[in-house]
Parts: structure tokens; C-alpha cells; sequence
């Protein structure tokens, strides 16, 4: 007997999986009225299993769905954190074009106040503000443009600096800040005649040839005199402070504050003629043949 399980276990093994699962169904099948001792016997038995099993699908479906679940919640939050990106950075380019429309929108409405200049519009795509050399600031229009050494650079604000060296394209701008840049000026309160020099510092500039005698206070607004030939008159330039009235001499010495930063600016005009009703003129605005 025990040799015949052996050599057919496979076969019963088979058929118990079989008729078990047939033998639970049709014990649930028969109204409970109606189950013999031995539905019931299958029932008992076969209930835990059953709940066990339940469980354990149950489980395993919920781990499933909340592991979908995770791996969806996983790819919103990737997507809406690639919307939040994308629309900093479109953000990020309204707020720079309002504020280049709002400089731009400056810059008209200061040209516009003085129709009797010309100026051409031009923005910075190169600077050199090194203390040691020459302070420059490269325009994307030249020579080709209309423009040409010496002419006077501004924005709303007031003096940038002049042009240094013009090309076909492209110009240098020399900062008033440079130490070879040198402004005639008045004290816009007393009219008071000054010049202003560069040091070499974006933030500082040094009051020259200021006499002692004339009233000056810190905070004074200097504007261009016109009697440079370079600046038409009434620009700002910057402000007095750090007074020093020496004792002795005849000229007090003074800080300046420049009205414009050079380090900020990224459009300008460049005045290329004026009705100069009493300022110089300039011998460079004339251009040369070839240049």
C-alpha cells in the first residue's frame, strides 16, 4: 500500500488539489439547510484557509495599488516640479523684459525731452571696469551708425562717460570714472565751475579746480557746463560729499558721488549732435575721411 502512495502520489497530490477546490464549491453552493456532516466538515476546515487566503490577496492587491499609487504620485510630483521650474524661468524673463521696457521706455521719454539733440540707441555687450587700465563699456553700434570718438554717452540718469574709440560695429565707451576721464561742471544750486575726475572706482570720483571760496554743501547736484566741448550742458553727473576746505590754496577739495552706476547700465544713447547755443564745439564730432 505504502509503495502504491509512493508510486502514484504525484497523480493524488493532483487530484486532491482537484476535488478539494470542488468540494468547497459545492459545499457553498448547497443552501446551508441542505449541507450534509461532511459539507460542513469541509466548511470547518477549509474557512481559515480561505480567510487566510483572502488576507493575503487582499494585502497583496493593496500593495500593488498603493505601489502604483506611489509611482504615480512620484511622476505628478516630477511633472509639477518641472511646471514650477519652466515657470520661474518664464517668470524670470517677464520680470527682465519689463524692466528692460521700462529702462528703454526712460531712456524715449528722456531723449524725447530734448529734441534738440540726436541721439543714437545703443546697448552695452562689453565691460571693462578693472581700477588698473582703461574703464570701457562696448556698445553694439559704431562708427557705421553715425558714431564717432568723443561723442557724449548717456542714459536718464545722467553722464555715462564718451566714446573712446569708434569702430565699423561696435564702440568703446570710456567711463567718467576712469582716471582719464575729465567732466566740465557746475554746482547746479550756486553755478559754481568745477571739473570732475575719475579715480579709477565704479562708485567714486575726485571734485577738481573747485574754489575755495565758492559755497558748496554736501549733497550739491554737479551738471555738465557745456564749456568742455564734449557734454552739452545741464547733465547730471553726481553729487559732493567728503567736503575738505583747506586752509590754504585756493581750491577745496571734494568727493563725488557719480549720478550714474556703470556696473548696472545695459542701454545708453549716444548724443551725436546738439543745438549748441553757446557750448563748444567739438573738433573730434566732425568725422574724418575713411573713419
Amino acid at each position: 500500500m505504502l509503495a502504491l502512495l509512493k508510486r502514484y502520489r504525484e497523480l493524488l497530490l493532483v487530484a486532491a488539489l482537484l476535488l478539494v477546490p470542488l468540494g468547497v464549491f459545492f459545499a457553498h453552493a448547497k443552501n446551508p439547510a441542505d449541507r450534509s456532516p461532511l459539507d460542513r466538515a469541509i466548511l470547518w476546515l477549509t474557512t481559515p484557509v480561505e480567510r487566510v487566503v483572502g488576507w493575503a490577496i487582499r494585502s497583496a492587491v493593496g500593495v500593488s495599488e498603493g505601489y502604483v499609487a506611489l509611482r504615480g504620485a512620484h511622476a505628478r510630483a516630477g511633472e509639477l516640479e518641472r511646471e514650477v521650474e519652466r515657470l520661474r524661468l518664464e517668470n524670470q524673463q517677464l520680470v527682465a523684459e519689463r524692466l528692460e521696457a521700462e529702462r528703454l521706455r526712460k531712456l524715449l521719454g528722456f531723449a524725447e525731452t530734448s529734441p534738440e539733440r540726436t541721439h543714437v540707441g545703443a546697448r552695452v555687450i562689453g565691460v571693462r571696469l578693472a581700477p588698473a587700465g582703461l574703464q570701457l563699456l562696448t556698445l553694439d553700434r559704431g562708427a557705421d551708425d553715425g558714431i564717432s570718438r568723443m561723442m557724449p554717452v548717456v542714459i536718464a540718469d545722467g553722464v555715462v562717460g564718451r566714446v573712446h574709440t569708434a569702430y565699423a560695429h561696435t564702440a568703446d565707451v570710456l567711463v567718467l570714472t576712469d582716471r582719464n576721464s575729465s567732466i566740465a561742471v557746475r554746482v547746479d544750486r550756486t553755478r559754481a565751475r568745477a571739473n570732475v575726475r575719475g579715480v579709477g572706482k565704479t562708485d567714486a570720483a575726485r571734485l577738481d579746480y573747485a574754489l575755495r571760496t565758492e559755497d558748496m554743501i554736501e549733497g550739491d547736484l554737479l551738471v555738465t557746463s557745456g564749456t568742455d566741448g564734449v557734454f552739452p550742458r545741464g547733465l547730471p553727473v553726481g553729487k559732493v560729499t567728503k567736503i575738505d576746505r583747506n586752509p590754504h590754496g585756493l581750491f577745496q577739495d571734494a568727493l563725488v558721488v557719480p549720478a550714474v552706476d556703470p556696473t548696472r547700465i545695459e542701454e545708453v544713447l549716444v548724443v551725436t549732435r546738439w543745438e549748441r547755443t553757446g557750448d563748444v564745439l567739438p573738433a573730434a564730432y566732425v568725422p574724418e575721411a575713411g573713419k
